[in-house]
């Protein structure tokens, strides 16, 4: 693995690659790029692609985090924009623009890119391909667990409204103000605490200690709270205009998709190729469930390149 805190649009970004670095000639002509959920901290999906890459063998994997949700080290000479006077890099649109940005930079024209959206990363991919410099690049789209309609009118989106935000917006700042305050070791072992307790994995400990700053806090919460507002209708008329390039993965037990979606999507495209899945693997897979989605998205990536 090789990482890197790379400017794109002025942002210093944390990309992860395996297999080649993005300043590297892509000799394969073929590549893999992940786009994260929300929040949007690489870290959180080395196990995720690091199998795919293994199990790959011959493709580079590149994931790309979102801008402002993961700051460099404190030693590095690079800073992040604060929120506030900003907000148009950090919403949705900034986020689009970044990650359009950073295709265009580093993937030649001739080197086609099996894209992956995790989330509200699928969203995303669907504004991406109204962009001809991203479309004409498109091997294949995978959206996996994808947020693309009606977020807020999901039992989490609910949850998050009703609930998260009004919390957030009394209690958030002052939270991780004082979390922050704490000793490492303290803020440490309360994390790992919270990771026993929802059997999430220790070896993401050093990225949740990232998420808890609050710079970083409320730049996921702002972009969390832009998709309540931005992601409502099915985009229908992307999603006809790109069937051919679009692979569906939901969820059975998630809070942000039901499985209504999938069902409603099914009868408003036929033809679409989209699959439910049979595991029961949570929305946020790359916690508990990175091996098996990898393995799958494999099976995709292989069917994809033997058309």
């Amino acid at each position: 693995m090789q990482e890197a805190y790379v400017n794109i649009n002025s942002i210093p970004t944390h990309i992860l690659t395996w297999g080649r670095w993005i300043e590297e000639k892509i000799t394969e002509k073929e590549l893999v790029i992940c786009i994260t959920g929300n929040p949007g901290l690489p870290g959180f999906y080395t196990e995720f692609a690091s199998t795919l890459q293994k199990q790959l063998g011959d493709l580079p994997v590149w994931v790309i985090g979102h801008a402002g949700h993961d700051d460099p080290p404190e030693a590095s000479i690079r800073e992040v924009p604060q929120l506030t006077g900003n907000e148009e890099i950090f919403n949705l649109d900034g986020q689009i623009k970044h990650k359009v940005a950073f295709i265009e930079k580093y993937v030649p024209k001739d080197v086609k890119i099996h894209l992956i959206g995790h989330s509200i990363g699928a969203w995303m991919i669907l504004q991406m391909l109204e962009e001809e410099s991203v479309r004409s690049r498109v091997q294949k789209c995978y959206m996996l667990f994808p947020t693309v309609e009606r977020m807020i009118e999901s039992p989490n989106g609910w949850v998050f409204t009703k609930v998260g935000m009004p919390l957030y917006s009394v209690f958030g700042y002052i939270f991780f103000r004082f979390f922050n305050a704490l000793p490492v070791w303290l803020r440490l072992l309360l994390i790992q605490i919270y990771f026993l307790i929802f059997s999430i994995p220790r070896a993401f400990l050093g990225t949740a200690l990232k998420y808890s700053k609050p710079s970083v806090a409320e730049k996921v919460v702002f972009l969390a709270d832009d998709e309540m507002s931005r992601v409502r209708g099915l985009q229908k008329e992307i999603i006809e205009r790109n069937l051919h390039l679009l692979k569906f993965y939901y969820g059975t037990t998630d809070g942000w998709v039901p499985v209504s979606y999938y069902e409603q999507l099914k009868k408003d495209f036929p033809q679409v190729d989209a699959t439910l899945d049979t595991q029961k693997i949570d929305h946020a897979f790359v916690l508990r469930h990175a091996q098996p989605v990898a393995g799958i998205v494999r099976e995709m990536i292989q069917q994809s390149r033997s058309k």
